[in-house]
């Protein structure tokens, strides 16, 4: 990306920022900034533009270090779930693979009732036709 000139004005001061990123986020910066300066103008209007510098800098140093702990905190969140994920993973493998072996064995229990089935419609017709037999007979 090639570098531009981007205009701002911060505490009521014109400034030029070489920069490579796009002119809105250097803006937005230079707005949080100026934001910040007047806040801190607000509460204390007799402290120097370097002052008010410096405790805008500070403040600003102070959010983003806690930002860094609030990123930690979700990194180590986000690690757990990501481990969760991938035992719940091997979970659902698990299962999966036994719902598999159900799946055969009714399958297989399938066949052998229909191996019994034939066996007792055999049965029965051998036993009706030795009835058949017996009732000639008698």
């Amino acid at each position: 990306m090639e570098s531009k000139k981007v205009e701002v004005k911060i505490n009521n001061i014109e400034y030029t920022l070489v920069t490579n990123e796009p002119e809105e986020y250097v803006q937005r910066v230079a707005l949080l900034v100026n934001k910040r300066m007047n806040q801190i103008s607000e509460g204390a209007p007799q402290l120097s533009t370097a002052m008010k510098a410096v405790l805008t800098a500070v403040n600003l140093a102070d959010d983003c270090l806690k930002n860094e702990g609030v990123m930690d905190n979700l990194r180590v969140e986000l690690k757990g779930y990501i481990e969760e994920a991938k035992g719940l993973g091997s979970e659902l493998e698990a299962k999966r693979l036994e719902v598999e072996k159900l799946r055969e064995d009714v399958h297989k229990l399938q066949i052998e009732l229909a191996k019994r089935e034939t066996e007792l419609s055999s049965v029965r017709r051998t036993t009706a036709a030795l009835r058949g037999v017996a009732d000639k007979q008698a």
